[in-house]
């Protein structure tokens, strides 16, 4: 066996090992508790740190799936501009107003978000991507908070993009043709 037969078959182990590896992926859990909950009904309050991002989403994909231990409480995922919209109202007293009318900025309801989700034992669901987005919790309009705190459970899974796999199909393909030559 030659070094181009050693180099095509290495090539091809490698390309089979990252398309089972990023099949098969990786998962992280973990869970946060006593996580502060607002006190006015059905506006949402955001984290000030953002979120990690993806910034190689088109090589790896990250699922995330947060669920939590209350049913009064909804959580949503907002990028930036979302989050400085909320903030401003909020910040201008507007979310107190607001909760009498009939909008639903930023307030349980809101269709403007990245992800959202109002039941906790079926958690939100949301494929991290490049940029920076924040989470925000509230409580759903009619329902006062029933505590204080929240504790999440969160699991991301990370597995091989798309990219990823063309990436390994062609080496594996190109590891067999090295192989082959004479």
């Amino acid at each position: 066996m030659g070094l181009k037969n050693l180099i095509g078959y290495a090539l091809s182990v490698l390309a089979f090992l990252l398309i089972a590896g990023g099949t098969v992926g990786y998962t992280v859990e973990g869970q946060i508790d006593d996580v502060p909950t607002p006190n006015i009904e059905g506006f949402v309050f955001f984290s000030d740190e953002a979120l990690p991002g993806n910034p190689a989403a088109l090589f790896i994909t990250a699922d995330t799936t947060v669920k939590w231990d209350r049913d009064d409480i909804f959580m949503v995922i907002a990028d930036e501009s979302k989050k400085s919209q909320c903030d401003g109202i909020r910040a201008s007293g507007g979310g107190f107003l607001q909760s009498t009318s009939d909008s639903q900025t930023c307030q349980y309801g809101d269709t403007g978000y990245e992800a959202t989700a109002t039941n906790g034992n079926d958690g939100l669901e949301w494929r991290v991507t490049e940029g920076e987005f924040y989470a925000g919790i509230g409580t759903k309009s009619g329902t006062l908070p029933a505590g204080t705190d929240l504790s999440l459970d969160y699991e991301v899974k990370l597995s091989a993009g798309a990219a990823t796999y063309l990436f390994s199909f062609l080496t594996g393909i190109g590891g067999l043709g090295i192989s082959r030559m004479k």
